[in-house]
């Protein structure tokens, strides 16, 4: 199977666990049901980087994550999302070539924005 990427990144070994929920938000107007809102969806997932590279990889991750700007994320199934990359996480203390991570992306519009 192919990799995962997100920009410039390419995972060395994919996520062990990817999600994407869908979610709208009803829309209101003076006490009644006006309509759906926007659509907004959120990636998340969690695995591991093992091997002699796997801090360098956790590492890349974060300086993308800094960045703040949307970009595509690749998967080898579900294809292409622009999204922002919106969590990072740490999810034990390393051991030695081993780090264990959790992430979030959230879905933009073409123009760069989020649903609210």
């Amino acid at each position: 199977m192919d990799k995962m990427s997100y920009k410039t990144f390419v995972w060395p070994q994919n996520p062990t666990v990817y999600q994407e929920k869908f979610t709208r938000e009803p829309k209101y107007v003076d006490g009644s049901y006006d309509s759906m809102g926007p659509q907004r969806l959120t990636i998340s997932g969690r695995g591991i980087f093992y091997g002699t590279g796997a801090f360098d990889a956790y590492k890349r991750m974060t300086a993308l994550f800094t960045e703040g700007t949307p970009g595509n994320l690749k998967h080898p199934v579900w294809g292409i999302r622009y999204c922002y990359f919106t969590g990072l996480e740490l999810t034990q203390e390393p051991r030695e070539n081993y780090v264990s991570y959790a992430f979030t992306f959230t879905l933009a519009q073409s123009d760069g924005t989020v649903p609210k």
